[in-house]
């Protein structure tokens, strides 16, 4: 086998505007400008700093505005499409991997879109989609629509890693770590990097939990994997690298343009290999339930229709709640009716 020699991975964080009008209608020239600014930013992270590995953030390509599900899908890009294929164009000219999350629409699922990251390789090919499964969104998650989604694209899909010259590597959109099996899914599946593009403006969390702020670092320990995180350009959250130890790594350049941190993928893997302080190894299967068998959020819920309004999400989320206390595996509030 060959070494995977150490590589810089560059998370980058773009200054972008929003591409869409005051009636949240996609200015062509916007997306047109951020496309271009994209592709000097992998330019720059290649040429000016040996990068093998550069990753945008969440809705750093279109920016954010409030719009129902037809409104996301005319704003929508696909992996691939004529959008993402003009960055992968520069991937395979800079020789390097790229992450980037847009919107996404896909002829399979008409009606719907998902928001989705795509690693681009220097192939200039789209190597893999991840569909963002977990928290709240009017988006279509792929546990919506879970046996369509499985029919069509795989049961690898819910989780896919994509095995390179530089590593396994996996994607988690924002909020996804805060649910360790999200991360536990695709570490065991073999990732050993996951990109974690997030768009937070105050902080790594909408809620401003204080636990927020350690997850990522404790998802990098306890499956002994690197975990890199980039905000916008105008979220108050820096971009962070965490080693397979979960400690902070990598350093500001470019005014904050980038964050460097160097991968070393050989010395991962003999951490994994060494005994003593592989988390995933020590796994002991048995003395766990399949939480399958918990009637926690169902599949299919939004099989018919995407949710138009959070209430219907919140509805989903407090009866799966119920039903685990009516089984004796939760307590509802004294107050509770």
């Amino acid at each position: 086998m060959t070494a995977i020699a150490p590589y810089v991975a560059a998370m980058c964080r773009p200054a972008t505007d929003s591409v869409f009008d005051e009636n949240a209608k996609v200015l062509p020239e916007k997306l047109d400008a951020n496309i271009e600014e994209f592709c000097r930013c992998i330019r720059k992270a290649a040429r000016d700093h040996g990068a093998r590995l550069v990753v945008f953030p969440e809705f750093a390509l279109t920016g954010y505005a409030m719009m129902d599900n037809d409104g996301w899908i005319a704003a929508s890009v696909s992996f691939p499409g004529a959008e993402i294929d003009r960055i992968a164009e520069v991937a395979r000219e800079t020789n390097t991997y790229v992450l980037v999350q847009a919107a996404e629409k896909h002829e399979a699922f008409p009606g719907r879109y998902f928001l989705s990251a795509g690693i681009l390789t220097p192939e200039g090919t789209v190597g893999l989609v991840h569909r963002k499964n977990y928290t709240l969104s009017l988006r279509t998650s792929p546990v919506d629509i879970r046996t369509l989604f499985a029919e069509t694209l795989g049961e690898d899909a819910f989780f896919p890693v994509l095995d390179t010259p530089i590593g396994v590597l996996g994607v988690s959109i924002a909020a996804e770590v805060h649910w360790p099996e999200a991360i536990r899914a695709l570490t065991l599946k073999g990732a050993e990097v996951i990109l974690n593009p997030i768009a937070n403006a105050e902080g790594v969390d909408y809620l401003q939990r204080p636990g927020a702020e350690l997850a990522r670092a404790v998802r990098a320990f306890e499956n002994v994997a690197y975990l890199g995180m980039t905000n916008i350009a105008a979220g108050a959250a820096p971009a962070a690298v965490y080693d397979y130890n979960g400690g902070q790594i990598g350093a500001e350049a470019d005014a904050g343009l980038f964050t460097l941190a160097t991968i070393d993928i050989e010395a991962l893997r003999k951490a994994r290999a060494a005994g003593g302080a592989n988390l995933l190894a020590q796994i002991q299967p048995s003395l766990h339930e399949d939480i399958r068998a918990l009637p926690l959020w169902p599949d299919d819920a939004l099989h018919y229709h995407p949710a138009t309004n959070f209430d219907q999400l919140m509805d989903i989320e407090k009866q799966a709640w119920a039903r685990m206390c009516a089984m004796g595996r939760g307590t509802m509030p004294s107050d509770s009716e």
